[in-house]
């Protein structure tokens, strides 16, 4: 018994996609000066360079997309920590780079420190339902020209798993590529670093991230493509519109890569949002939000890419009813499409421009429920159980059987560790809220890990700082 959605059918995918394609023909796309527009051009795009605008046959971007590469791997410390992006194969990642954080203590909002990523690193390094690890805050008290250099330090020294990051600037190449080689991994088989390369809607990329990306790309490291469309602002107010603006951005920016690094390994982003008509405020928890990003995931499957889809996406500002019901109502719409990565909410609120470290541990626990769900149940006779309850009969027991305590061990029912089961009575008599479970367990794992140490040697904590030394002074 498994699940069976589909959202869209095959003829509305592919009359989204000859939307998309006429789009970048008639339409076009900004890149402004840059090699990817120069590339364009060079390849038989119209190309306007006093606009930075290339207008891009349906034939080019179609050839382009037939080099990327479906199946693609994302190294962590170790084989045993990779990450296969490939049919049916579900994994969760967490939003990245809020400047605020809800602070555990006081309950205050403020600006994310050092000390923030590090533990919330720590806290999803060790959750079960995270496969990816995106810096969840930036931090501050950093100086701005070494702060993406240390913030992925921090974060390869406190997970084994694969890691997501961004680059600005094409000096920045360099470093950011000998920090993922330090960190292990190799950049041409399980490359430990990938990173996210936003457009922006409707219809722009920057020239130097662009390039920047594609630079990195042609090295091997693995690129998500991230469209960021605003339904009602930087896109059409329809689901079918917003989507389409999406993958046209995809398309576009996908093009430009594949000239200048033919094969790269490119995932499609769905960062679609709304716009909020009453409170005019971005929302990214709106259920739109979701059929959006099914949409997209169907759409990318059936353009033969990876896809990467928010889904615990929530517009709460702490972990309160608005939270649970958005995030789980979100996440199970958009996980039955079966994304290739799913972001958009672990340990996020306030659409995902707000980091709280205790929120983690929840949307793991939710996490966690929407994959035992999707992934259905067996039914055949050993599953059934037809012989057991013709032996036990009329007003008998199954707890004492040898069976049940077998499957039960091997995992045939979710136990939570957050929410509470137990009776009203036990409850009321030492019972807690499930924020404070929560940050009970964030103070454990942080001892667990401090005790622990950092988990690469001293020789790579060594090269690592010449890394973000060098690439600090080189974008000076």
């Amino acid at each position: 018994m498994r699940t069976r959605v589909e959202w869209t059918s095959r003829e509305e995918r592919e009359r989204i996609v000859d939307a998309a394609l006429e789009l970048l023909e008639r339409v076009g796309m900004r890149f402004g000066p840059s090699d990817a527009l120069e590339a364009l051009g060079e390849a038989g795009a119209r190309v306007d360079r006093a606009a930075g605008e290339a207008f891009i046959p349906a034939d080019l971007v179609r050839d382009a997309l037939s080099r990327c590469p479906r199946r693609v791997v994302l190294g962590g410390m170790t084989p045993d920590d990779d990450c296969v992006l490939d049919d049916g194969v579900m994994h969760f990642t967490n939003s990245g780079s809020p400047t605020e954080t809800l602070d555990m203590d006081s309950g205050e909002r403020r600006l994310g420190t050092a000390a923030d990523l590090r533990l919330g690193t720590v806290v999803l390094d060790a959750m079960p339902s995270v496969d990816i690890v995106w810096e969840l805050c930036g931090a501050s008290d950093i100086p701005e020209r070494r702060r993406l250099f240390e913030e992925l330090a921090i974060i390869l020294q406190h997970t084994g798993k694969h890691v997501q990051h961004e680059i600005e600037t094409r000096s920045q190449v360099p470093a950011l590529t000998a920090m993922s080689e330090v960190a292990g991994g190799d950049l041409r088989t399980r490359p430990r670093v990938s990173l996210v390369c936003c457009t922006a809607s409707p219809l722009l990329a920057h020239g130097e991230l662009l390039d920047a990306s594609t630079d990195m790309a042609a090295l091997g490291m693995p690129v998500v493509v991230y469209p960021m469309p605003i339904a009602g602002a930087t896109a059409p107010l329809t689901v079918a519109g917003a989507v389409t603006m999406n993958i046209a951005e995809f398309l576009g920016a996908m093009t430009a890569i594949q000239l200048r690094a033919p094969g790269a390994p490119l995932i499609m982003g769905a960062g679609t949002a709304l716009l909020d008509m009453h409170q005019t405020t971005y929302s990214f928890g709106a259920l739109e939000t979701g059929l959006m990003a099914a949409a997209c995931v169907e759409v990318a499957h059936h353009l033969g890419v990876p896809c990467l889809a928010p889904a615990l996406g929530t517009d709460a500002k702490y972990a309160g009813v608005q939270a649970a019901y958005e995030k789980a109502l979100k996440g199970l719409t958009v996980a039955s499409t079966t994304p290739d990565l799913m972001t958009g909410g672990i340990g996020q609120l306030q659409g995902a421009g707000l980091m709280s470290i205790p929120q983690i541990v929840i949307d793991d626990e939710i996490a966690q429920m929407i994959t035992r769900t999707l992934q259905g149940v067996e039914v055949s006779p050993e599953t059934i159980q037809l012989e057991m309850m013709e032996r036990i009969g009329h007003g008998g027991e199954y707890l004492k059987e040898k069976d049940t305590r077998r499957r039960l061990r091997a995992g045939e029912l979710f136990l939570p560790t957050i929410a509470d089961r137990r009776s009203w009575q036990h409850w009321k008599d030492g019972g807690v809220d499930e924020v404070e479970r929560a940050k009970a367990r964030v103070r454990q794992i942080a001892a667990d890990a401090e005790e622990r140490g950092p988990l690469l040697s001293e020789a790579q904590l060594r090269e690592l700082a010449d890394c973000v030394d060098a690439g600090s002074m080189a974008g000076s």
